[in-house]
């Protein structure tokens, strides 16, 4: 009976298909078998085309007969989840056949399939996907000439905030799981059969993927969530990204909200980072800062002289946050995006540590250090006020909505063990204690070659994380710190700006390989996402988090 169905859809009989596909039905035959039967029958007229030539008047009627099969077996159009909805398009030429037969097979997996079309743009596909809220695309190309418009077809997804909730797959005569890879494609497949697999792989990962709040806060617990989470360190990037110049993005709640959303949404990082510039903090206390255009601020006058330092510190008064103006815009730009992404994704409010927080005051002047050999007792009561002002900002923040509280402290981490152990152990204990009795994440940053203090967040920051640079080994400090504390980092900005998509995959894989089992990672890099990192690299790493960062990890 499946034979007769091929045969009569090959020669085109199509007055004599539908009773013979009901036949079929009432018989017991299953509608996949049926579907595949009716397909075999196109496949054969393609392949005569292909082979010695047909009519096409008569691969019409071969069409027609396989699409009344189609409609005798009586699929349903019922809507599904958008996790099992799928949109499929062909770009660079009208081969709506093969489509058809991509369809029905689908349909009768349980799939709701929307068909964008053939010959049709990128931006179409893109905006038909967005319409009917799916999250799944398979499109095809069958012409060489039309490869630049799956980059478009990425492109565009980004553009339109809906790459992060969509999968994927390449197909058609002229792909290649190359091509995949170069556009950062999530599947390739050559045949229908591969296509039904695929989809479904992808339809389950969609319905049991996590927010990145539940991902993260799994993850620092030393659990596997669904996969590695990507958190971002990002301030001039972003800025650039989202065409803010940089003096409104770090001085304007709004503006701050707009960059980090416009950056989510894009690249499905997994926190929004409210990382602005070490002047704002040592400006909220009455440094003399630089304000560029389109730099980052620097400070020009410090409020600390390294040679009255005490005597300057005496002077200041603790100063409320909420006064503070570009202080103050940070804290109601956190509140800003509570109430628009609500516990979807945890916020990182961000301060500097009492160590970095009393040398910037002091202008990062070398000549510090010798005043706090020589009056220890007094520096270190200036590091314990510090640490009181930090709490204050941090309380602030978390009342705002903040997740997670990073804590600059790089000066710190530069210095040598037993200078840490006299100075800055207890000031960073203290800060980092009272972060975790607000009910957030504390995150201790240190960027450059600090491997010699490492061990020390152990005993300031247990249960909490710590992101450090690409100088340090992953692999050690992954054993050194084992399930005490989550590390965050540390791709190489310097190579991976350089690089190709394809490299920084291969990276950001690696580094997942060596740190991401049993939890207690977030993938990042070491510093500050460099503003000039391609996109096209930015979605090279989202990709590596999404395939080779899937729990459990792969070998």
């Amino acid at each position: 009976m499946l034979e007769e169905i091929t045969e009569v859809t090959t020669k085109g009989f199509y007055k004599m298909v539908g009773k013979l596909v009901r036949k079929a039905k009432r018989s017991g035959i299953s509608q996949e078998a049926i579907i595949k039967a009716l397909s075999a029958g196109l496949t054969n007229v393609s392949e005569k085309y292909k082979s010695k030539g047909m009519y096409l008047d008569d691969i019409i009627k071969s069409a027609g007969t396989f699409e009344a099969g189609i409609q005798s077996l009586g699929l349903s159009d019922e809507k599904k989840m958008p996790e099992e909805r799928v949109v499929l398009g062909v770009m660079g030429g009208p081969w709506t056949i093969g489509t058809r037969i991509v369809a029905a097979n689908l349909k009768a997996q349980g799939f709701e399939v929307i068909d964008a079309g053939s010959d049709i743009t990128p931006e179409q596909i893109a905006q038909v996907v967005k319409e009917n809220n799916a999250r799944l695309i398979a499109f095809a190309i069958y012409l060489m000439q039309t490869e630049g418009d799956v980059q478009k077809l990425e492109e565009e997804l980004w553009k339109m905030g809906i790459r992060n909730k969509v999968r994927t797959i390449l197909s058609g005569p002229a792909s290649s799981q190359k091509m995949a890879e170069k556009y950062n494609i999530d599947g390739y497949v050559n045949d229908v059969n591969s296509l039904v697999i695929k989809l479904r792989e992808f339809s389950e990962d969609l319905k049991s993927e996590m927010t990145s709040y539940d991902r993260v806060m799994l993850s620092v617990k030393h659990k596997e969530p669904d996969r590695v989470p990507f958190m971002p360190f990002a301030q001039t990037f972003t800025a650039k990204f989202a065409g803010i110049p940089f003096s409104e993005y770090v001085s304007k709640a709004e503006k701050f909200v707009e960059g980090q959303l416009k950056a989510y949404k894009a690249f499905n990082w997994d926190a929004l980072c409210f990382s602005s510039d070490v002047g704002m903090y040592a400006g909220a206390l009455g440094a003399k800062i630089d304000f560029p255009f389109d730099d980052v601020p620097r400070i020009i006058k410090p409020v600390l002289k390294h040679t009255s330092l005490y005597e300057d510190f005496q002077k200041l008064n603790m100063p409320d946050p909420m006064k503070s103006e570009r202080l103050s815009e940070s804290i109601k730009a956190i509140e800003i995006a509570k109430k628009e992404v609500h516990d979807e994704v945890p916020l990182i409010g961000w301060t500097e540590g009492p160590f970095q927080g009393v040398t910037l005051l002091s202008g990062a002047d070398p000549m510090q250090f010798f005043y706090i050999l020589d009056h220890p007792d007094e520096f270190k009561e200036i590091l314990d006020w510090y640490a009181d002002f930090e709490i204050i900002v941090a309380r602030a923040m978390c009342e705002a909505g903040a997740d997670i509280i990073g804590v600059g402290e790089t000066a710190a981490y530069f210095m040598s063990p037993s200078f840490f152990k006299e100075y800055c152990l207890e000031p960073e204990k203290k800060v980092c204690t009272a972060i975790k009795d607000l009910g957030m994440i504390p995150l201790i940053h240190c960027c450059g070659y600090v491997p010699q203090c490492i061990h020390f967040s152990k005993e300031t920051n247990s249960g909490g994380a710590i992101q450090f640079d690409y100088q340090v080994d992953l692999q050690w400090a992954k054993n050194l710190l084992k399930d005490k504390v989550t590390i965050m980092g540390n791709l190489n900005y310097n190579e991976l700006t350089k690089a190709d998509p394809q490299k920084v995959y291969e990276v950001s894989s690696k580094s997942i390989n060596l740190a991401g089992k049993g939890g207690g990672f977030w993938l990042a890099f070491g510093c500050e996402i460099p503003r000039e990192l391609p996109i096209e690299n930015m979605r090279s790493i989202m990709r590596a988090t999404k395939t080779s960062g899937r729990y459990p990890l792969d070998d």
